[in-house]
């Protein structure tokens, strides 16, 4: 009888007949992060079923004919100019303004609204429209540290992108195929995106339209772990970086900002201090080691960047 296997974070399950337990269950959480993603394209319409019964929060309306009698004044964070009036811009903040009966002419800006339902991930991600040209695609990245190594590591993170119709403005709706995935783009699995494929086949705008996205994170504990490392360039120096490495293998380059440090002591002060570098955790100087440095992390991080190595780092002078 063939034996099937289930991975259990880094240990195995054995099914063959009875249930076989192999490794040790860790006490992982899971990180989770729901939100409605909408992006239509510029809409332009001069009453509520125009905009299918409601503005959407969020979005950035222009008054681009203003008609005596409609009042927007309820809803709207003003950017420029003077509510209720033409050529004023308002940010909704509820979707039925207190009069819409006149017929002024709104458009919309189009671009994409991303409304958080929940986040246990403990950052933010900020997503991106097509951040590299072409169309139908959408970026997320860690808002603390941009696109770093294994910021989502592809056997932990669990992507669901249900079908929903897009925003109608009156001709064929037909939901558009959504594929999530994890980019590896300079490092590894560096970003999570989405890519939206019309009814064609083609990747498409404008397509989102309060579309449900739910990304689930295994993450792993953060009890605290200690990394060794040195620094390698000789004092003084200010070009502060730091380079992890996993057993042999470079992972990544944390660059700092430019602080002059002329002895071990303040390159120590310098790393706590530096906002980029200290998402490795907190410094401090390995007294028994000639230019040692000793950085107290996480589990968590420790495996973000060596689940399976060693980890170490060093510091130099960029």
């Amino acid at each position: 009888m063939s034996t099937t296997k289930y991975i259990i974070n880094s240990g195995t399950q054995s099914i063959s007949g009875s249930l076989e337990v192999q490794g040790t269950l860790k006490s992982n959480s899971t990180g989770v992060y729901r939100a409605l993603l909408t992006q239509t394209g510029q809409i332009v319409g001069n009453n509520l079923q125009d905009f299918n019964y409601g503005l959407i929060i969020g979005e950035t309306y222009s008054i681009t004919s203003y008609v005596t009698g409609d009042d927007f004044s309820n809803i709207a964070d003003v950017v420029s100019g003077t509510i209720n009036a033409t050529n004023s811009v308002f940010i909704a903040t509820g979707q039925i303004p207190a009069n819409y009966s006149n017929s002024s002419e709104l458009t919309s800006g189009g671009g994409l609204i991303v409304d958080v339902l929940e986040n246990t991930l403990g950052y933010d991600l900020i997503w991106i429209q097509t951040p590299l040209g072409g169309d139908g695609y959408y970026i997320a990245v860690n808002s603390n540290t941009g696109p770093i190594y294994n910021s989502f590591q592809r056997d932990k993170v669990e992507i669901i992108t249900p079908f929903k119709y897009p925003f109608y403005n009156g001709g064929p709706s037909f939901p558009p195929f959504i594929v999530p995935s994890i980019i590896s783009f300079i490092n590894k699995d560096s970003f999570i995106s989405i890519d939206v494929y019309d009814f064609m086949g083609g990747q498409s705008n404008d397509l989102l339209y309060y579309t449900p996205i739910e990304i689930k994170i295994n993450q792993d504990p953060l009890t605290p772990v200690i990394v060794y490392g040195l620094n390698v360039s000789s004092f003084p120096y200010g070009n502060i970086s730091i380079d992890v490495i996993a057993g042999e293998n470079y992972v990544q380059t944390f660059y700092g900002d430019y602080v002059l440090v002329n002895n071990i002591n303040e390159l120590v002060i310098a790393l706590n201090n530096d906002t980029t570098i200290n998402y490795l955790g907190a410094f401090s100087v390995n007294e028994g080691v000639e230019n040692g440095i000793i950085l107290t992390t996480t589990e968590r991080i420790k495996n973000q960047f060596s689940p399976n190595n060693t980890l170490t780092f060093e510091a130099f002078n960029d």
